[in-house]
């Protein structure tokens, strides 16, 4: 027996106890323990069995195989089939569910009147109990495996059903064949370089020399002096 654990985001396959011998798959031609398949020549002689290393994947679903239970629901509330197997830390962290539940729920608005059926997945489930007073003796809880589809002779495709799983919790497959994951590594943060405000071009400031500015207009000056002064005259002589 193994038990599957993810240490460090790597998953660790540690024997619980020593292997038990030979699994006869089908008889001389291939057997199996924990860590190996034994295949046999084809011309077989009496020699030794070659081992065939198995990888993590393979070790995960002979132990999967020979050492998880399941349970038939049968209840009036309770139907399907649930694992009763505790789940082991790698599965936990990987998302394997003993079960996945849905909901079915009969209700009307009054006796007999807007009767309906609707089948819930376990969010929309909560989400529907908040709004609603539910009778729950028309709820039916339906258990479906959390399991790969079958291949056929006993055989199921676990590397879907690990890369949909690693998919659904954003996770990165380092090493499929020996279940090997990780977090995503988080793009770098690429800072955004604002150009620099357009500087206010400061007003051309122009330096006003007093003693030139009067040298300017001085002909003006003078000339409006005489012209008051002629304007008196005038004025005298009239007088």
């Amino acid at each position: 027996m193994v038990s599957y654990i993810l240490l460090d985001g790597e998953p660790v396959i540690k024997p619980q106890t020593p292997s038990s011998g030979f699994s006869s798959r089908t008889s001389k031609q291939i057997m199996e323990d924990d860590e190996c398949f034994y295949e046999y020549p084809r011309n077989w002689r009496g020699e030794a069995p070659v081992c065939r290393p198995k990888t993590g994947l393979q070790k995960y679903a002979s132990w999967h195989r020979d050492n998880v239970e399941f349970t038939e629901l049968t209840s009036s509330s309770k139907v399907g089939k649930k694992r009763l197997t505790p789940l082991t830390e790698f599965e936990k962290q990987i998302g394997v569910k003993k079960s996945i539940e849905t909901y079915r729920y009969d209700w009307c608005i009054r006796p007999r009147y807007g009767c309906q059926e609707r089948t819930f997945t376990k969010d929309e489930w909560k989400i529907f109990r908040q709004t609603h007073t539910i009778d729950y003796g028309n709820v039916v809880e339906i258990h479906k495996l959390d399991f790969p589809k079958s291949l056929g002779r006993g055989q199921y495709d676990w590397n879907t059903y690990f890369t949909d799983k690693a998919n659904e919790l954003n996770l990165e497959i380092v090493n499929l064949s020996d279940l090997v994951f990780r977090e995503k590594q988080k793009p770098a943060v690429v800072e955004k370089v604002r150009p620099n405000p357009k500087e206010v071009e400061k007003v051309r400031t122009v330096e006003v020399v007093p003693i030139k500015e009067v040298e300017k207009y001085s002909p003006l000056i003078i000339a409006g002096v005489i012209a008051v002064v002629v304007i008196l005259l005038l004025k005298r002589r009239r007088a």
